[in-house]
């Protein structure tokens, strides 16, 4: 009986305790988006780090295309540390409005470390504010990561089609 309570209690409660936990580990990619109809993407950032290019940057802005930088490696660092700051380990896998809206902004964060990360994903949905202020914290960052740059720093301009 003990082990059925148990088993039951992990089926209902496991993915919210797995998402509630710091993710552990190297720094793998933050990646955030934001669409509407007009505009695919509005808003992009995938900080990564790969064995190939170190640390990058890709973002788009407003249809424009993708442009990839590279990135101080200290970068992901301050990335880990407002994703801990702002407990966005505690999103949750999505977000629903109270009502059906059939335009509007879709948008997905999604991090991983080498150990947790987390999957999220709404339309026309948002977390609670503070951890809304979390993602657009992070995203400020990755801004302040483009507005550093030069063009000695990109790796790759490339079509957003």
């Amino acid at each position: 009986m003990k082990r059925f309570i148990l088993a039951l209690m992990i089926s209902l409660f496991g993915c919210g305790i797995a998402n509630n936990a710091k993710p552990e580990g190297a720094f793998q990619y933050y990646e955030y988006r934001s669409t509407t109809m007009r505009e695919y993407p509005r808003e992009y950032y995938r900080l990564e780090n790969t064995a190939e290019q170190g640390l990058t940057l890709t973002w788009s802005k407003s249809n424009s295309p993708y442009t990839v930088i590279r990135v101080p490696a200290a970068a992901a660092e301050q990335v880990r540390s407002l994703i801990n700051e702002y407990k966005l380990y505690r999103l949750k896998d999505s977000y629903r409005p109270p009502f059906d809206v059939k335009d509007g902004i879709m948008w997905h964060v999604y991090f991983k470390f080498d150990k947790g990360g987390v999957s999220c994903s709404a339309d026309n949905a948002w977390p609670p504010e503070a951890l809304l202020n979390g993602i657009k914290a992070v995203n400020a960052y990755c801004n302040s990561l483009i507005e550093a740059s030069c063009p000695e720093d990109i790796i790759e301009v490339r079509d957003n089609h």
